[in-house]
C-alpha cells in the first residue's frame, strides 16, 4: 500500500526546535491529500527574541509522491525562505526515511539539504534537516524530537 512507510508520521505532532543555538518550537503535521495521491507536510516554527536576534517564524510544506514505476517516493519542499528542493527518499533498514535532493533552487549553487524522519522507541519522532554547503559534508541544521499531539 503506497504511504504505509510512512504511517508512524500521520497526525499533528509538536517539539522544541533548536538551530544555531537557538531554541523554539515546532509544530508539525503530515496527512493524505488529493484521495491518498500525495501525503502532506506542513511545519512552522518559531524563536521567540534572544539577546539582538529577532523573533522570526519559518514555514516549509511538501508533497510527496510514489512513483510505482521505478518504486520510490519523491517529495517537493518549499521553504518560507523561498528555496525550495526536489528530494529522493529512502526507507531506510531502521524504518526511519531519509530524503536526499538532487536539486535546490534558491540557495548557493551546489548546496545539498538531507531531511530525516527516524521514530524512536518511546514513540516521538525525530525530525533532522542537514544542510551541505558546496565541496563540505552534511551538517545539522535542524533537529527537532516531536511528540504526538
Amino acid at each position: 500500500k503506497v504511504f504505509q512507510d510512512f504511517n508512524f508520521l500521520m497526525g499533528s505532532w509538536s517539539g522544541p526546535a533548536e538551530s544555531g543555538g537557538r531554541v523554539g518550537g515546532r509544530v508539525v503535521s503530515f496527512g493524505l491529500e488529493v484521495d491518498g495521491a500525495t501525503l502532506g507536510y506542513r511545519a512552522t516554527t518559531y524563536y521567540p527574541v534572544k539577546d539582538s536576534l529577532p523573533e522570526t517564524r519559518s514555514e516549509e510544506i511538501a508533497k510527496i509522491v510514489y512513483d510505482g514505476a521505478k518504486g520510490k517516493y519523491l517529495a517537493l519542499v518549499v521553504f518560507s525562505t523561498k528555496a525550495w528542493g526536489v528530494f529522493d527518499a529512502e526507507v531506510r533498514p531502521d524504518g526511519s526515511i531519509r530524503f536526499t535532493s538532487r536539486e535546490a533552487a534558491n540557495l548557493e549553487a551546489g548546496t545539498k539539504l538531507r531531511w530525516t524522519l527516524t521514530r524512536r522507541s518511546d514513540g516521538t519522532v525525530l525530525e533532522e534537516l542537514d544542510v551541505a554547503l558546496p565541496g563540505r559534508d552534511f551538517a545539522p541544521f535542524l533537529s527537532t524530537p516531536l511528540a504526538k499531539k
